[in-house]
């Protein structure tokens, strides 16, 4: 009834995104997990949360990214010449501001770090006099190349800190060495461009550092704001911190980060009916809106350009995947989709010499010819967001280009694609054993003709239907469907095999059985919708889908039968949970008529989501292992997963699909 009355008098009413709380909304302490905003291609974490200060700055150029120091700003409070002892009392971190308190006696500080501008670190600190009479304290601070002079001699050392002439002390210069993701890695080495492992980059940070003297009144506070700008070159982050300071002269303040931040929110959906109003859920979903935000790294005249797309994670795997970006555009349409479309159109961009879109991508290289084919699924969830048709129009041709790829360099003989390479959809995946005799990792594949692949190839085959009548290609939407239509089939009279109720890889041209893995990828075909009779369809589901024994567990849908002899709940794509899959298996059940099942596996996977304090790139399928530490097998703050919990909050996989 209040609400009511509030909407009849025509007050504002709060939404989730005014309401949900942000603090601490997600730990900042691991660097694949690290903060930064506004689309910054540097990022800051706390690997060591009871120490002050600002800790690891790390560069997200590159594959892995660099970290550039431990240290990056630490700050002393002195009082007549004497050192005072600051006891660090709390650190919290929101996605717009982290901030830090800390006390000696009487006094107080408060330092609140934001991001005014791209690549800028504003930090205002507050200190609060709480006794009777008035103190007057000196700020001095720490930072990488304090007291260095820029002198040296030969070549200057990566690593090495100085400090730089013609600017306000606190400023500092480094070189660091950048990464490389092609020639030296098996699955994308056969097309690679751009900057070679072992380049230098230089990091250039422009800060006024010099120590402020402050007189506080007893029970009363003082104030100051100054900041922190970084770039490859001075000049990048002279203009930064120029824009940066603008603000902070006209009465900037961090509280402006975290309204922008819930604006952000804003632009979202409200979540599903049944997740509606409920805290836990609200944070899921502002955790996963922003992080994945956060994840859309803006380039700097590179392979990018001055756009955007989605970095993995900030640390380990610092890039974009052909997959990964696919899937996280999905999320991204549903609070920006100018996001999705920049991610897209710079993989089209990208194209190699085959029609085929790269299978990484960055600013500083490219690699690869893709993985298994959804990016014209994305791109047309992607367009139903925004309805830019101008932007449909430049992607098409390259979406089309890169399905044309696969049937002419990696088919057989009586036309089916082929995995080339098992980097392209499962990296070690047991379903690949019987080419080498032995479990291996993203190598060369070859021999056999996988469902999952051609299924995909249905899928985008229609999503180029829909784009081609959208812009008026009436013929082409035509041959589209026809073409899914004839290859939909064939899957149905290839890889089915009715005695068992399942699809399977096959050897390659004949109808035998390659490996006889069940993973999820051999539902994909029902995902797809081919052509397989409703009682069939049930048998699949019934028989597999929820058997328990195989898939349908509180922990569902393993990257590896539970049955099979080779499952291990650790392994990376013989037994690991990921979210994504999951995802496209609630769909499939919900298309299949099995809606409570559907909506019961969501809500089993947003459960396995919230076991750990990160978004995972994909989770151990045992109770105990789900919650595992972050390693080289699931890193933290994973776009996909993010994009998964933002789709299943939605209940997108009730929408009606191509």
């Amino acid at each position: 009834m209040f609400l009511t009355l509030l909407a009849a008098q025509g007050t504002p009413l709060l939404t989730w995104a005014d309401r949900v709380d942000l603090e601490d909304l997600v730990p900042y302490t691991h660097p694949s997990a690290a903060w930064s905003d506004r689309h910054s291609d540097v990022a800051i974490s706390w690997p060591d949360p009871g120490a002050p200060g600002l800790q690891r700055l790390e560069s997200v150029v590159g594959w892995g990214g660099t970290k550039i120091t431990d240290a990056l700003l630490r700050w002393a409070m002195t009082e007549d010449g004497t050192e005072l002892p600051l006891k660090l009392s709390k650190r919290s971190f929101s996605p717009g501001v982290v901030t830090e308190k800390s006390t000696t006696g009487d006094l107080a500080i408060t330092t609140s770090a934001a991001f005014p501008e791209r690549n800028v670190i504003a930090l205002r600190f507050d200190v609060a006099n709480g006794g009777p009479a008035a103190r007057t304290v000196a700020i001095s601070f720490v930072y990488p190349g304090k007291g260095v002079a820029p002198d040296w001699k030969g070549p200057f050392p990566d690593g090495h800190f100085v400090s730089l002439d013609n600017e306000p002390a606190g400023s500092w210069s480094t070189l660091y060495v950048h990464h490389e993701h092609g020639r030296n890695v098996k699955w994308v080495r056969d097309f690679a461009t751009g900057m070679t492992e072992g380049t230098t980059l230089e990091m250039v940070c422009l800060a006024d550092l010099s120590t402020r003297t402050l007189r506080i009144p007893a029970g009363s506070s003082q104030s100051f704001t100054f900041a922190m700008s970084f770039g490859r070159y001075r000049g990048q982050a002279r203009e930064a911190l120029k824009a940066a300071m603008r603000k902070i002269e006209h009465d900037w303040t961090p509280a402006q980060e975290t309204a922008r931040i819930r604006e952000l929110l804003r632009k979202a959906p409200d979540l599903a009916p049944k997740y509606r109003g409920n805290p836990r859920f609200e944070r899921l979903y502002a955790h996963a809106i922003t992080g994945l935000n956060s994840l859309f790294i803006r380039g700097e005249g590179g392979y990018t350009g001055a756009s955007r797309l989605p970095y993995t994670t900030k640390d380990q795997i610092a890039m974009a995947f052909f997959w990964d970006t696919s899937f996280s555009s999905i999320g991204a349409r549903e609070f920006d989709p100018l996001l999705g479309q920049e991610a897209i159109e710079n993989f089209v961009a990208n194209a190699g010499p085959r029609g085929s879109l790269p299978g990484t991508l960055s600013d500083t290289h490219r690699s690869g010819e893709g993985q298994a084919p959804i990016m014209s699924w994305a791109a047309w969830k992607v367009y139903q967001s925004g309805h830019d048709k101008a932007w449909l129009a430049r992607i098409y041709p390259g979406l089309a280009g890169n399905v044309e790829f696969w049937g002419k360099y990696h088919s057989s003989a009586r036309g089916l694609a082929q995995f080339f390479n098992a980097g392209q959809i499962g990296d070690n995946d047991a379903r690949f054993d019987p080419v080498y005799g032995r479990e291996q990792g993203n190598e060369a594949v070859s021999g056999f003709e996988s469902p999952d692949l051609n299924s995909f190839l249905v899928k985008e085959m229609h999503c180029l239907a829909k784009m081609a009548a959208e812009l008026g290609f009436e013929d082409d939407a035509a041959r589209w469907n026809q073409r899914a239509a004839r290859l939909a089939q064939q899957i149905v009279n290839v890889f089915y095999f009715p005695g068992e109720a399942m699809f399977y890889d096959v050897r390659l041209n004949t109808r035998e059985k390659f490996s006889g893995v069940k993973n999820p990828n051999m539902f994909i075909p029902l995902w797809a919708g081919v052509p397989l009779p409703e009682p069939e369809v049930r048998r699949v589901v019934e028989s597999h889908m929820l058997n328990p024994a195989e898939f349908f567990r509180e922990l569902p849908f393993p990257s590896l039968s539970y049955d099979n002899p080779k499952y291990d709940p650790k392994s990376y794509w013989r037994g690991r949970i990921w979210p994504h899959f999951g995802y496209w298996m609630v769909q499939t059940l919900w298309r299949s008529g099995y809606h409570r099942e559907a909506e019961l596996t969501a809500d089993r996977l947003l459960s396995l989501l919230q076991k750990a304090p990160w978004y995972m790139e994909n989770y151990e399928s045992t109770p105990e292992g789900a919650s595992a530490a972050p390693n080289i097998y699931s890193r933290p703050e994973y776009n996909w997963t993010q994009a998964t919990a933002i789709e299943l909050l939605l209940e997108r996989y009730k929408d009606e699909e191509p």
